[in-house]
Protein backbone atom coordinates (compact mmCIF):
# COMPACT_ATOMS: atom_id res chain seq x y z
CA UNK A 1 0.00 0.00 0.00
CA UNK A 2 2.99 2.14 0.88
CA UNK A 3 4.64 2.19 -2.78
CA UNK A 4 1.15 2.44 -4.26
CA UNK A 5 0.74 5.79 -2.15
CA UNK A 6 4.39 7.15 -3.34
CA UNK A 7 3.55 6.18 -6.77
CA UNK A 8 0.49 8.42 -6.35
CA UNK A 9 2.84 11.27 -5.19
CA UNK A 10 5.16 10.56 -7.90
CA UNK A 11 2.44 11.53 -10.66
CA UNK A 12 1.47 15.18 -11.50
CA UNK A 13 -1.10 16.77 -9.93
CA UNK A 14 -4.13 16.81 -12.31
CA UNK A 15 -3.35 12.98 -13.02
CA UNK A 16 -4.30 12.64 -8.73
CA UNK A 17 -6.94 15.28 -8.44
CA UNK A 18 -8.44 12.88 -11.90
CA UNK A 19 -7.89 9.36 -9.81
CA UNK A 20 -9.23 11.38 -6.55
CA UNK A 21 -12.49 12.37 -8.81
CA UNK A 22 -13.14 8.84 -9.86
CA UNK A 23 -12.44 7.17 -6.60
CA UNK A 24 -15.21 9.52 -5.38
CA UNK A 25 -17.45 8.97 -7.96
CA UNK A 26 -17.32 5.25 -7.64
CA UNK A 27 -17.39 4.72 -3.65
CA UNK A 28 -20.17 7.37 -3.52
CA UNK A 29 -22.09 5.55 -6.15
CA UNK A 30 -21.49 2.25 -4.42
CA UNK A 31 -23.10 4.11 -0.97
CA UNK A 32 -26.30 5.25 -2.72
CA UNK A 33 -26.61 1.78 -4.69
CA UNK A 34 -26.76 0.29 -1.09
CA UNK A 35 -28.99 3.21 0.39
CA UNK A 36 -31.48 2.78 -2.88
CA UNK A 37 -31.45 -1.04 -2.44
CA UNK A 38 -32.17 -1.02 1.49
CA UNK A 39 -35.11 1.73 0.73
CA UNK A 40 -36.78 -0.38 -1.78
CA UNK A 41 -38.80 -2.31 1.20
CA UNK A 42 -40.03 1.16 2.25
CA UNK A 43 -41.76 2.26 -1.03
CA UNK A 44 -42.63 -1.02 -2.41
CA UNK A 45 -46.27 -0.48 -0.92
CA UNK A 46 -46.17 -3.95 0.94
CA UNK A 47 -47.48 -4.30 4.15
CA UNK A 48 -45.00 -6.96 5.65
CA UNK A 49 -44.68 -7.35 9.45
CA UNK A 50 -40.62 -6.31 9.05
CA UNK A 51 -41.71 -3.05 7.36
CA UNK A 52 -44.21 -2.20 10.52
CA UNK A 53 -41.93 -3.40 12.86
CA UNK A 54 -38.96 -0.33 11.24
CA UNK A 55 -41.98 1.92 11.72
CA UNK A 56 -42.67 0.65 14.95
CA UNK A 57 -40.05 3.17 16.84
CA UNK A 58 -41.38 5.88 15.20
CA UNK A 59 -44.75 5.64 16.61
CA UNK A 60 -43.49 4.99 19.99
CA UNK A 61 -41.73 8.45 19.92
CA UNK A 62 -44.26 10.17 18.71
CA UNK A 63 -47.00 8.63 21.25
CA UNK A 64 -44.12 9.58 24.10
CA UNK A 65 -44.10 13.35 22.64
CA UNK A 66 -48.07 13.69 22.20
CA UNK A 67 -48.55 12.65 26.08
CA UNK A 68 -45.27 14.48 27.48
CA UNK A 69 -46.95 17.67 25.54
CA UNK A 70 -50.52 16.78 26.75
CA UNK A 71 -49.14 16.67 30.62
CA UNK A 72 -47.67 19.74 30.35
CA UNK A 73 -50.78 21.16 29.33
CA UNK A 74 -52.60 19.70 32.13
CA UNK A 75 -50.00 20.92 34.46
CA UNK A 76 -49.90 24.56 33.45
CA UNK A 77 -52.93 24.94 31.96
CA UNK A 78 -54.47 27.28 29.66
CA UNK A 79 -51.81 29.51 28.95
CA UNK A 80 -53.41 32.24 26.66
CA UNK A 81 -56.55 32.17 29.05
CA UNK A 82 -54.21 33.58 32.14
CA UNK A 83 -52.37 35.83 29.53
CA UNK A 84 -55.48 37.74 28.85
CA UNK A 85 -56.96 38.09 32.54
CA UNK A 86 -56.14 40.70 34.99
CA UNK A 87 -52.82 40.18 37.16
CA UNK A 88 -53.61 43.43 39.27
CA UNK A 89 -55.85 40.83 41.63
CA UNK A 90 -52.93 38.27 41.47
CA UNK A 91 -49.80 40.62 42.76
CA UNK A 92 -48.25 39.50 45.65
CA UNK A 93 -46.46 42.37 47.99
CA UNK A 94 -42.63 41.24 48.93
CA UNK A 95 -41.26 41.96 52.24
CA UNK A 96 -37.68 43.32 52.63
CA UNK A 97 -35.53 40.73 54.12
CA UNK A 98 -32.19 42.20 55.81
CA UNK A 99 -29.34 40.27 56.47
CA UNK A 100 -28.26 40.12 60.11
CA UNK A 101 -25.56 42.23 60.86
CA UNK A 102 -21.55 40.67 61.72
CA UNK A 103 -21.37 39.72 65.12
Amino acid sequence: MRAYIKKLQSKPEDARKRILLVSLITSMSFVVLIWVYGLGGLFSGSNDSQTNNSLKPFTLLANSVSDAYQNISASVGNISSISKKSTSSKQIDLIPVETPANQ
